[in-house]
Parts: structure tokens; C-alpha cells; sequence
């Protein structure tokens, strides 16, 4: 008869559990499920506003995370625009100096798949990682769309690029 009331704690302390992990993660999204949010708002700052970032210093190792931050820019305004989508909803915008340009696709491969291309391809991420999808290599004869994803800043650590459109590797660099 003791042991009833002790399995039942034990149940019920899983589920308590399960259900805060499940209420930790319920904020958490890939780039794309913000886009469209962030893109109407950025119309009503600017109807010629193009989407040129997609960015978050904290992404999990699945691809997602809390908080993803989008820079369009307008040639018209000749400004640049940001808007932060936490939780499916814009939660900051901001209107600030052009620094990038570049129009980037809408239609890029989403954060998840980026991710697990670039664990694949020797990614280690410590604690969150940086993810950035920008054109890349305006000065050559062939830039691309690319994400960046950085797991760590201490020597050894490793950063990957991977095509945007794609989804495939491209490259990798070791810190020094």
C-alpha cells in the first residue's frame, strides 16, 4: 500500500515534468514561421521594403529560437527597417541606417534544415548558436544566399556556411 501512493508521486512529478519542458518550448519557432508577421509590418513602414536578414544570436540546436530578428530596407526611404517575432507575435521594431542591402529570398531553406546540415557537416553548438541568412560575396563573380551558423567562439569552434536556396554545404572555417 506504500509503494501506491509513491508511484503515483513519481507519475505525477513526470508529467509536471513533461509539461514544463513542453511550456519552455512552445516559444520557440524556425525563421520562416515569423516571415510573414514580420513582412507586413514591414510593408506599412515601407511598401518597396525588401527582406535583406534574417538573424537570432540564440538559436537552439534543433534550428529554433525564442527570438528571431528581420532587416528589410527600403531604396525608396533609403533606410533600413528591423523587426524582432517573439512567440508569433512582432514584439520590436526599429528604423535604423542601411547596412545591408542585398535583397534575400523569402523562399530560403529554413533554420531547422540549416541547422542539422551544418551539425552534419561538423557544427558542435555550445549552449545557443548564431544563425545569420544574407547575401554573401557581393564583390566576387558569384555570391550567394547564405546562412551562417556559428556553434562557439573559442578556438576550435566552428562555423558553417550553408546555401540558402539549397540547403547544402558550402563551407567551413575553425576558429583560430
Amino acid at each position: 500500500m506504500t509503494r501506491y501512493p509513491t508511484t503515483i508521486i513519481v507519475v505525477v512529478l513526470a508529467l509536471i515534468t513533461l509539461l514544463a519542458a513542453t511550456a519552455v518550448d512552445a516559444g520557440e519557432a524556425t525563421a520562416k514561421a515569423g516571415l510573414k508577421d514580420a513582412t507586413a509590418e514591414a510593408q506599412k513602414w515601407q511598401k518597396d521594403a525588401v527582406l535583406v536578414n534574417v538573424s537570432t544570436l540564440q538559436a537552439n540546436s534543433d534550428g529554433t529560437a525564442a527570438k528571431w530578428g528581420y532587416m528589410y530596407y527600403s531604396a525608396k526611404a533609403k533606410k533600413g527597417y528591423t523587426v524582432d517575432v517573439k512567440d508569433g507575435k512582432v514584439v520590436e521594431t526599429l528604423e535604423v541606417n542601411p547596412y545591408i542591402k542585398d535583397a534575400v529570398s523569402a523562399e530560403f531553406v529554413d533554420s531547422d534544415k540549416v541547422m542539422a546540415e551544418a551539425k552534419k557537416n561538423g557544427l558542435k553548438v555550445k549552449g545557443k548558436a548564431a544563425m545569420s541568412l544574407l547575401v554573401m560575396g557581393q564583390a566576387t563573380k558569384s555570391p550567394c544566399t547564405c546562412w551562417s551558423v556559428v556553434g562557439g567562439y573559442e578556438t576550435g569552434d566552428v562555423g558553417v556556411l550553408i546555401d540558402a536556396e539549397t540547403g547544402k554545404f558550402s563551407s567551413k572555417s575553425v576558429m583560430p
